[in-house]
C-alpha cells in the first residue's frame, strides 16, 4: 500500500540503500538469505524505505524481490531500483522499468542523468531527448500506480555546470508525478557549503514553479564529508535522507546513517515517523556481521569505543559523575567502556545475564572468570558483538548448566575431486561420557562432510538435532599476521524459525568451522532438549 507522508520540515523520512549501493562496496556480498534477513532488522529498527536491490540486474535479485514479497513488515516499504528508460524504447517496453513493474513493489526508486557531460558522453543524446526520458519513465510507473522516487545523478556536478538544465530535469520528474526527488551527489566531491547554497535554490525554485515532491539528498563520501553534506542539505530545507548503515558503497562509500540520525534527532531536534536509535549499534553489528567486516571500532555513536575512557583525568571525572561523552551511550544502544577497569567489566557480564533472566552478582568470582573469557575471545579475534547464542554458551558455561554433550578427540576431513567434488569427515570423541567415532560422506566440500558427521554422531543420543540446519556461512581473516593469519568462521544454524549464529576462531579454517558447528549443536541441545538446561 503506497503511505503518503507530511512534508513537515521537522520530520525527516529515512532511505536505506545499504541492500542495494551497500553492495557496491568492493568487499561487500549479501546473498538473498543476508538481505531478507537485514530486512527484517532494518523493519524492527523503523526505517521508511528499504531499497532491496535492482531487479532488471539478474535472475537472483528477482528471486530476492520474490521472497520479500512475503514477508509481514511493521513499518518499512520495500523499494525496487532501476534507471530511466533506454532511449530507443517506449516506457512500457524497456525490460528495466518492466522488471520494477514485476517485482510487485508499491515504491520505485529510479535515476536519470542531470549533468549534460553524461547525458552526450554516456546516453548519446540530446539534452531535450534526456528531458523526455526522463517525463516518460515517471510517467509509466506512476501510471502503474508506484510512489515514484526520482534520485537526479550527479545533480550537483550538473548544477554547477549548467544549473538551468539541471533545474529542467527536477522540474519534468516532479511535474510528471514523482513523489520524492532526490539530489545526488554521486561523485562525492561537493562540500558541505556548496551543497547549503545549492540546496537553498533548489528550494526557492520548487517553490516559485508550485512543485510539491519531497525533496531528498543522497550523498557519498569521496570527499569524507557524506555526513556533513546530509546534514547540511537537511538544514537548508531537505526532508528525505538516503545512506547506508556503516557507510557500505562503492569507492569510499556512502554517507553514513550510523552518524547521520542520530545527529538529526539529537543534534538538530529532527523527528522521525518509526526510528528506535536505541537499536542503532545492534543494527550496526548485524549489518558488519552479515556483510562479513570487522567492525570500525572508532566508529561514531556505534564503535566499541566510541565512549571508551582509558586512564587519567578523563577515568576519574566519568567515574565522579562529570561528562566526557557528547551523548548517553544508551541512547543510540552502546554503552560506556573503562578502559582497564574490572568495574565497568563485569557490570557488562551483568547486563549479558539480564538478557536470558540470569540475575548475578558483579562481585561473584565467577562474573569476573567470564569476563576474562569475553576479553581473551576479542584478543583473539572473535567479534561475539551482538551474537545471543554466543552470550548464552559462556553464561552457561560459568552460572549454568555445564553439560557439555558431547567432545571431540580428533578428527579427519578429506576432500577430492573425482568426476565432481566428494568429501568425508571421521570424528572420534565422546557423546554423554560413551566414545563414539562416526564418519560422513557428501558430493560436495568439506564443511558439509563435517556438518553432517557431526549431526550425525550427537543425533545416536539427540534425534532432534536433525532438525538444525546450517543455512549460512562467512569467513573473514581475524588476526592478519600473513602465512599465520587465523580467521573468523561465522555460521548460521535454523530450527523451526528459530535462527542463531556462532563463531569460531583458528589459523585453520576447517577447526575454525568445526569450533562454531559444535557451539551452534550445543546452543540447540541447552535450549531445546527438555531437562538440559
Amino acid at each position: 500500500m503506497t503511505r503518503k507522508y507530511s512534508k513537515s520540515g521537522n520530520v525527516i523520512t529515512v532511505f536505506d540503500t545499504t541492500l542495494r549501493d551497500g553492495t557496491q562496496s568492493s568487499d561487500v556480498n549479501l546473498n538473498g538469505r543476508d538481505k531478507l534477513k537485514l530486512v527484517h532488522v532494518l523493519d524492527e529498527f523503523g526505517v521508511d524505505y528499504i531499497e532491496l536491490g535492482w531487479p532488471a540486474s539478474n535472475d537472483k535479485e528477482k528471486e530476492v524481490f520474490a521472497d520479500a514479497a512475503t514477508l509481514k513488515l511493521k513499518h518499512s516499504l520495500i523499494v525496487a531500483f532501476g534507471s530511466t528508460k533506454r532511449p530507443d524504447l517506449n516506457a512500457e517496453d524497456d525490460p528495466n522499468l518492466q522488471a520494477i513493474i514485476d517485482a510487485n513493489v508499491t515504491v520505485a526508486c529510479i535515476f536519470g542523468k542531470t549533468w549534460i557531460d553524461h547525458v552526450k558522453k554516456q546516453l548519446n543524446v540530446t539534452p531535450e531527448q534526456n528531458v523526455a526520458i526522463i517525463k516518460d519513465s515517471v510517467s509509466f510507473l506512476k501510471k502503474n500506480k508506484l510512489t515514484v522516487i526520482y534520485d537526479l545523478e550527479h545533480f550537483f556536478d550538473g548544477f554547477k555546470d549548467n544549473k538551468k538544465y539541471a533545474l529542467s530535469c527536477l522540474n519534468t520528474a516532479a511535474k510528471a508525478g514523482a513523489d520524492i526527488v532526490v539530489m545526488c551527489d554521486t561523485n562525492g566531491g561537493t562540500l558541505p557549503s556548496e551543497i547549503g547554497m545549492i540546496t537553498k535554490e533548489v528550494k526557492l525554485f520548487m517553490k516559485k514553479n508550485k512543485l510539491f515532491a519531497e525533496l531528498g539528498i543522497h550523498c557519498h563520501d569521496d570527499s569524507g564529508t557524506g555526513v556533513a553534506n546530509s546534514l547540511e542539505a537537511i538544514a537548508e530545507g531537505c526532508t528525505h535522507v538516503q545512506g547506508t548503515m556503516n557507510g557500505l558503497g562503492e569507492r569510499c562509500g556512502n554517507a553514513n546513517l550510523c552518524s547521520i540520525l542520530p545527529d538529526l534527532q539529537l543534534k538538530m531536534n529532527k523527528k522521525f515517523r518509526k526510528i528506535d536509535l536505541k537499536k542503532l549499534t545492534h543494527v550496526s553489528r548485524i549489518v558488519y556481521t552479515l556483510s562479513n567486516k570487522r567492525p570500525n571500532v572508532h566508529q561514531a555513536f556505534v564503535g566499541k569505543d566510541a565512549f571508551a575512557h582509558k586512564g587519567g583525568i578523563h577515568v576519574d571525572a566519568v567515574m565522579k559523575g562529570a561528562s566526557y561523552e557528547h551523548i548517553d551511550p544508551e541512547v543510540v544502544g552502546n554503552k560506556r567502556e573503562i578502559v582497564l577497569s574490572d568495574l565497568s567489566g563485569r557490570a557488562n557480564i551483568v547486563e549479558i545475564a539480564k538478557k536470558f533472566d540470569v540475575s548475578i552478582d558483579k562481585k561473584d568470582p565467577r562474573t569476573f572468570a567470564m569476563l576474562k573469557d569475553v576479553e581473551e575471545m576479542e584478543k583473539k579475534g572473535y567479534d561475539l558483538g551482538s551474537l545471543k547464542a554466543e552470550q548464552y554458551l559462556l553464561l552457561q558455561k560459568h552460572f549454568g548448566n555445564t553439560n557439555r554433550f558431547f567432545s571431540l578427540s580428533t578428527w579427519k576431513v578429506t576432500s577430492e575431486d573425482r568426476d565432481g567434488e566428494h568429501s568425508e569427515c571421521v570424528l572420534l570423541g565422546k557423546l554423554n561420557g560413551k566414545n563414539q567415532q562416526v564418519s560422513a560422506m557428501v558430493n560436495g566440500g568439506p564443511v558439509d562432510a563435517m556438518f553432517k558427521s557431526l549431526q550425525k554422531m550427537i543425533a545416536t543420543a539427540y534425534k532432534e538435532i536433525d532438525q538444525v540446519k546450517l543455512v549460512n556461512y562467512k569467513v573473514m581473516i581475524a588476526q592478519d599476521k600473513g602465512a599465520e593469519s587465523s580467521v573468523r568462521v561465522y555460521i548460521e544454524f535454523k530450527n523451526n524459525g528459530e535462527e542463531w549464529g556462532c563463531v569460531g576462531v583458528s589459523p585453520n579454517i576447517l577447526e575454525a568451522s568445526l569450533e562454531a558447528m559444535q557451539k551452534g549443536f550445543r546452543y540447540f541441545l541447552l535450549r531445546q532438549i527438555k531437562g538440559s538446561g
